[in-house]
């Protein structure tokens, strides 16, 4: 019995000296669905962990800058994810994991009759449109673009609410606190059974969201994030990420 006891807790120490844990930053718009990717994953990694954090992609790429140690960077465009692979901090060229995909989101229906071609006839019925800011969020520029290639962007200059991510405009519109938001898609799909409706936006009025990522350099020796890598990209990681709105490379 004693020799058994000394042996299980030897396999219990050598499985937990293997175990590795990860730090990974995610783009507010992929948060729900790396949500459920990272779950499929750790069901053949039960040992390991992984620590996701969710923001804005400026804002987390200048802390990243200041020192704070990411092993992924998971971007909302390509900019951030290429930024870091310039700057010779990541192990490898950024990957395209998804192509985000923006949406009108509202609780009243008839602001999104006719979408955004039919958004200048329904100024006077809109005292806020919220948007992620632009500074600092892909999803912001993405929206901001939107709106001068139709010629509202003086429209709706004064009723501009800033998000700090994409996030905050699908909770400015929850709570009534604006009438209308361009969010991403990924976050208002049916699957997360939002408060609202939501009608999609033409990809032709904005520049393509390459969602982008990279493998740190404070990964370089992890086995762990490597397999993470492989894992985004494949069948099941993308069959996830459609089920929640995104587009597919």
């Amino acid at each position: 019995m004693k020799s058994l006891a000394i042996c299980l807790i030897i396999i219990f120490f050598t499985f937990n000296l293997n175990a590795q844990n990860l730090s990974i930053f995610v783009a507010s718009s992929a948060s729900k669905a790396i949500n459920e990717v990272t779950k499929e994953f750790l069901k053949t990694h039960p040992n390991d962990k992984i620590e996701l954090v969710f923001g804005a992609s400026g804002k987390y790429y200048e802390l990243f800058k200041q020192g704070r140690e990411f092993d992924l960077f998971f971007s909302a465009d390509t900019k951030y994810a290429q930024a870091i692979y310039e700057d010779k901090n990541a192990v490898e060229k950024p990957k395209v994991y998804v192509l985000g995909v923006l949406a009108l989101y509202s609780l009243d229906e008839n602001l999104l009759q006719g979408g955004v071609d039919k958004l200048k006839e329904k100024a006077n019925q809109i005292t806020h449109l919220s948007i992620a800011n632009p500074k600092v969020a892909p999803y912001g520029v993405a929206a901001q673009e939107v709106l001068k290639n139709l010629n509202l962007d003086e429209t709706f200059k004064d009723k501009i609410v800033l998000g700090e991510n994409i996030s905050v405009p699908v909770l400015h519109v929850d709570s009534k606190n604006a009438d209308l938001a361009i969010v991403a898609y990924s976050l208002i799909s049916p699957i997360n059974h939002p408060k609202g409706k939501a009608v999609l936006i033409d990809p032709k009025y904005f520049q393509a969201l390459k969602q982008s990522f990279v493998i740190t350099k404070y990964a370089k020796d992890k086995k762990l994030a490597f397999e993470f890598s492989d894992f985004i990209t494949s069948p099941k990681a993308q069959e996830i990420f459609k089920k929640y709105g995104f587009n597919t490379p």
